[in-house]
């Protein structure tokens, strides 16, 4: 789970009559990965099957598409039974018993992709009509007209009537204006046609866009919109009509993916077999644990008639794929890793650390209870139906803003935490203010000289929280940088890079871990700076370990120059350049994780100000206090989804670069062995 599992190289000889039996038995297993033959094996791969594996992946990626569209689990079904004599034979004989469902599907979803490309096409062709959507006289004739020409459009947003007005003036045409509709002012021109053109034209220059009605619809708009609503509701109900019948099919179609897919993974394992006349040979990646198993399947299987040839655990080594076995809630998180890179070989894998550190990041930038609440339904309902892991995740990370929401006093912004007594929670708990109140909480519940210190106070609070997480993060890095070399088996880099790095950002990071207080660590730092570390110990360490580890890293660069035989001033440049990185990095990625504070602080004062702005909307009583709930709910909407999106964002950003630039390379691909659902494949 920290590191990935052990696998080895093997090159497998059965005879050509046991091949299929040794196949189905593998796939079954899952735990070979393929890869191509040996060179050396006589006539290479075997190419027969190249185009009917081809034709299997496109089959399944196709059924995938349809389940996609249906917003729907491209699930596999297990117990079914797959009789086979040959194997591109079994596998047309497969498509022409289910073409009937596969052409249904094929046909279906190419007509909800059309109906739904109609649809967008008539929504635009909609908003334009919006706005003049009471206008009864056909435009279309007025603007073919021969001695008086007529133009209308509309303008977005605020205008310059005096303009308008002064055009009209100059140019001797009659300029009408509408009053604004949903944020669009209609303006309808009429003239002499190259009066008209003149103003046109310079109304295009203010935002001026004039109204095109295709030529399928009425030139009246009021007809024109109208029909268009309806040509809408009716290819929406297509829609939902074609969606609901082919979802009753969807029990055979995931009978058919399974099918599909179990021959595609066989295909996928016979394209990568070289074959003799009497031999079958192919070659791949197995878990050291799974040898036994491999030699179990080949004895029962080829009747001991068999070879294996070990080529050894091939650590690092070029094409080496890399198996990770973890958790199923821990490769939720995985998949952010993976967006990364999958890991070498031969490195930490950052996922069970990632676990901890992703929420606890993203719940600091987004602590608000109310708005985490419904990140998870939104999870639950939307994303878990669509993609499981992604749904998983997003519950997971919905669930720790709601932690740090309540520890933070935030529940649907400072209105709601008010009214429902969380701030007197807390302090019925022996607290002053909450645990992660932000300094926006000063100006909630402080009055005069109290809410300044308040704030100031619960400022440096943040700040010191971001900064701590900064400098664990910056050091662990190094830390697992220094694991990593030794994994690789590179011990010249361990002691001319590795360490001094883990050094130099222990140094210049200990002040946070230290003391986790932005003032007590700014004294240190100056202390150390300023004044050669001035005595105090931790101020020494921080200016003395720092020098050393930069100048450990200088002549490293020319000591491993010289062990690997190369000229020693390319060693200079190349440790002047891992120093000057070093601490470039020191200066930039520590203050980085200030956006942590920097977000948090940003949402609470977004509340704070949709919470004042109810408060004057609702000052008026009545009707008012209706209205002033209905934009505080709106407020609430926007913030949850779009702070949301940037937390996650960010988390990924100090995650990515931050963090995974002190040790990791995601430059690995994936164990993928040959593996098919439960499917019982008859062999005849």
């Amino acid at each position: 789970m920290l590191v990935p599992r052990r696998v080895e190289e093997v090159v497998v000889l059965v005879p050509n009559k046991y091949y299929d039996r040794v196949v189905t038995r593998l796939a079954s297993k899952g735990i070979f990965h393929v890869e191509q033959p040996p060179r050396e094996v006589a006539g290479g791969a075997d190419r027969t099957y190249l185009q009917v594996f081809a034709s299997a992946s496109e089959q399944v990626s196709r059924i995938e598409s349809y389940f996609k569209a249906l917003d729907s689990e491209a699930e596999l079904k297990t117990g079914l039974r797959l009789e086979v004599d040959e194997w591109i034979a079994s596998y047309k004989r497969a498509l022409e018993a289910h073409s009937d469902v596969l052409n249904t599907f094929e046909r279906g979803v190419a007509r909800i992709s059309e109906a739904e490309s109609r649809v967008s096409e008539l929504i635009a062709i909609k908003s334009v009509l919006e706005p003049m959507k009471r206008i009864d006289a056909d435009v279309r004739k007025a603007t073919k007209a021969a001695r008086l020409s007529f133009a209308i459009g509309i303008i977005e947003g605020e205008i310059n009537t005096d303009y308008i007005e002064s055009l009209a003036e100059k140019t001797n045409v009659m300029i009408a204006i509408e009053t604004p509709v949903e944020g669009f002012t209609i303006v309808a021109v009429a003239g002499k046609p190259g009066e008209v053109s003149r103003v046109v034209e310079r109304l295009r220059r203010v935002g001026w866009t004039p109204l095109a009605i295709p030529e399928e619809l009425s030139g009246v708009p009021s007809i024109a919109y109208e029909d268009v609503s309806s040509r809408i509701k009716q290819l929406m109900d297509e829609i939902d009509w074609i969606k609901k019948e082919l979802s009753s099919r969807l029990e055979e179609l995931r009978v058919v993916y399974t099918l599909l897919y179990t021959f595609r993974e066989v295909f996928r394992f016979l394209v990568n077999t070289g074959r003799t006349r009497t031999l079958s040979v192919f070659r791949g990646f197995i878990d050291t644990a799974d040898i036994r198993e491999l030699r179990k399947i080949l004895d029962e299987e080829a009747r001991g008639a068999y070879s294996i040839l070990s080529l050894g655990i091939k650590r690092a080594e070029e094409r080496v794929p890399t198996k990770i076995r973890m958790p199923r809630i821990l490769r939720v998180f995985h998949k952010v890793v993976e967006i990364y890179g999958e890991p070498d070989p031969d490195e930490v894998v950052p996922t069970l650390f990632m676990a901890v550190t992703f929420p606890i990041i993203f719940a600091l930038m987004f602590p608000d209870a109310g708005h985490g609440l419904l990140v998870v339904l939104f999870a639950l309902y939307y994303m878990m139906p669509r993609d499981r892991d992604w749904g998983i995740l997003a519950t997971i990370l919905g669930t720790s803003s709601v932690i740090s929401g309540i520890l933070a006093g935030e529940l649907f912004g400072p209105l709601v935490s008010e009214k429902i007594g969380l701030y007197d929670l807390w302090h019925k708990l022996g607290f002053e203010t909450p645990p992660l109140a932000q300094p926006t909480f000063a100006a909630e519940v402080a009055t005069g000289a109290e809410k300044s210190a308040l704030a100031t106070l619960l400022l440096y609070e943040s700040i010191s929280i971001a900064l701590w997480i900064g400098g664990f993060m910056l050091s662990f890095g190094s830390l697992l940088g220094v694991i990593d070399a030794y994994l690789k088996g590179e011990r010249t880099s361990i002691y001319t890079l590795k360490l001094p790095k883990l050094l130099f950002f222990a140094s210049v990071t200990s002040p946070f871990l230290v003391k986790y207080n932005v003032s007590e660590a700014g004294a240190v730092i100056q202390k150390a700076v300023f004044e050669m570390g001035g005595g105090d110990p931790l101020a020494t360490f921080t200016i003395y370990g720092a020098i050393i580890g930069l100048a450990w890293m200088f002549i490293g660069g020319i000591v491993e120059a010289v062990i690997e035989g190369h000229n020693p001033l390319s060693g200079l440049g190349h440790g002047f350049l891992e120093a000057y990185e070093s601490l470039l990095m020191a200066m930039g990625n520590i203050p980085s994780f200030l956006r942590i504070m920097a977000l948090a602080l940003a949402h609470s004062s977004l509340m704070l100000g949709f919470t004042e702005l109810y408060y004057v909307i609702a000052g008026g009583g009545g009707f008012s206090i209706v209205f002033g709930v209905i934009v505080y709910i709106i407020g609430n909407l926007l913030a949850a989804g779009l702070e949301g999106i940037l937390a996650f964002a960010h988390s990924i950003r100090l995650h990515f670069y931050e963090w995974f630039s002190k040790f990791y390379s995601g430059t690995g691909i994936p164990f993928k062995p040959v593996s098919i659902p439960n499917v019982q494949i008859l062999l005849r």
